[in-house]
């Protein structure tokens, strides 16, 4: 999706106030350019960094430690189906406010992944029913 050449009149402007979150600069400026990712779905991993190469989901991004999600710019990710992958404890406060953040980005649908727990994923929002879990 990374486009060397590309128009700076056509990079992704975040809203006051925020910025972009780790690694989700080449997917906001192909948003900003009416692009989508190959499988129309973007991987948001919570306060870590998986170990080996992320593949096969599509494109992977980070809410870094010591952000807080509410000053991070979500509005790229609307129509995609967002996949949240948290630590294996996460902060409940700091989980809800990531989910509470990418819902009103208003993604096509929203998964919560949680490796090795149960369930090991749990709809936030689908296409089906739109929003299914207060966050």
């Amino acid at each position: 999706m990374s486009a060397p050449n590309a128009d700076p009149r056509t990079a992704w402007r975040c809203s006051p106030g925020r910025r972009l979150p780790a690694y989700a600069r080449d997917l906001a400026d192909a948003r900003a350019r009416d692009l989508v990712p190959t499988q129309r779905q973007v991987v948001v991993f919570l306060d870590h960094w998986p170990a080996g190469p992320v593949t096969g989901l599509g494109p992977a991004i980070c809410c870094p430690p010591g952000f807080h999600p509410s000053r991070l710019d979500w509005r790229y990710l609307a129509a995609l189906s967002v996949l949240v992958v948290p630590p294996p404890a996460p902060d409940g406060a700091r989980l809800r406010h990531l989910l509470a953040e990418l819902v009103s980005a208003r993604p096509k649908r929203l998964i919560l992944l949680r490796p090795g727990g149960t369930p090991a994923a749990e709809f936030i929002v689908s296409e089906a029913y739109g929003q299914e879990v207060q966050p």
